[in-house]
């Protein structure tokens, strides 16, 4: 037993480090549409320790692979690997994306992305008390998934009006015309309600794909996790679902497809941090296991 639980230390680890090797980091020049910054954001992101695979000190060298911007790490209910992450455990240089400290507030009708929060936001409120409470602490709330099996509009009415963002670009979308149809239906929903509501693209990286499959470019007027959030606020974001559908207001729409035709984004995820995150999940696993 003893000698298993090794074996699935050894793979955490393993993981871990094996992420950190050989990088290839670029260097990626922000671009400006009408006197503004366009960046590349990821709201939706898991770690380790907890529901993600790649480490959160890793997050940041992952991103820059992955050619983001901004990254919000969302870990269910809790935010210690989002701390880790905003504090870092190496010299950071100008090039590290920004990382915002978030929570994947988790409820049985609903969830949310709290993205620049400071505590953890109690998932047993409702979900209007639960947006109250990201806006009290200086946050923006973003439906995440918002399909049937992750929210229950009938029974959360309220929290529709007082949303800054609602996902309509997830992984899963990919390969679901019926989920792609529920956001897309949430979305025009929420919007009646809140017409400055943010569409948003976020990868909802736990394990396996890529980090920044699907991504949401923000158009702020400076590059600090204030000016992300104000730009969150007043819905000036277009989400990309990693094939090439946009969605957003037509102008910034045709902006983004200009960027994306010139430049586009990564769609495959780097070999090494998806063995590094299987590795790591494989010794999660072994010492759930045989603890």
């Amino acid at each position: 037993m003893t000698l298993v639980r090794a074996c699935g230390l050894v793979l955490v680890l393993g993981g871990i480090v094996g992420a950190t090797v050989h990088d290839r980091l670029p260097i990626r020049e922000i671009p400006r549409v009408d006197g503004r910054f366009v960046l590349t954001a990821d709201f939706h992101v898991h770690a380790f320790p907890g529901d993600g695979g790649l480490a959160a000190w890793e997050l940041s060298r992952e991103a820059r692979r992955r050619e983001l911007d901004v990254i919000v790490v969302t870990n269910h209910n809790q935010r210690l690997a989002a701390q880790i992450a905003a504090t870092g455990l190496r010299r950071p240089v100008p090039e590290d994306p920004l990382t915002i400290v978030g929570q994947e507030v988790t409820a049985p009708g609903f969830h949310l992305v709290a993205a620049g929060i400071q505590d953890v936001v109690d998932w047993r409120l409702s979900a209007s008390d639960a947006v109250r409470a990201i806006h009290a602490q200086g946050g923006v709330a973003i439906a995440a998934h918002p399909g049937r099996h992750s929210w229950r509009p009938d029974e959360n009415a309220e929290a529709l009006a007082l949303l800054d963002g609602a996902e309509v670009a997830h992984p899963a979308t990919i390969g679901s015309n019926r989920l792609r149809q529920e956001l897309a239906a949430f979305f025009e929903a929420a919007s009646t309600r809140n017409p400055s509501l943010a569409p948003v693209g976020s990868s909802d990286f736990h394990f396996g794909g890529a980090l920044g499959l699907c991504r949401t470019y923000l158009f702020v007027d400076e590059i600090s996790q204030r000016g992300v959030l104000d730009a969150l606020r007043a819905g000036l974001t277009v989400a990309y679902d990693g094939h090439g559908r946009l969605s957003g207001e037509p102008a910034r729409v045709e902006a983004v497809r200009t960027l994306v035709a010139r430049h586009p984004p990564p769609l495959r995820a780097d070999l090494r941090s998806r063995t590094a995150s299987w590795t790591s999940l494989a010794g999660l696993l072994i010492l759930l296991l045989f603890r």
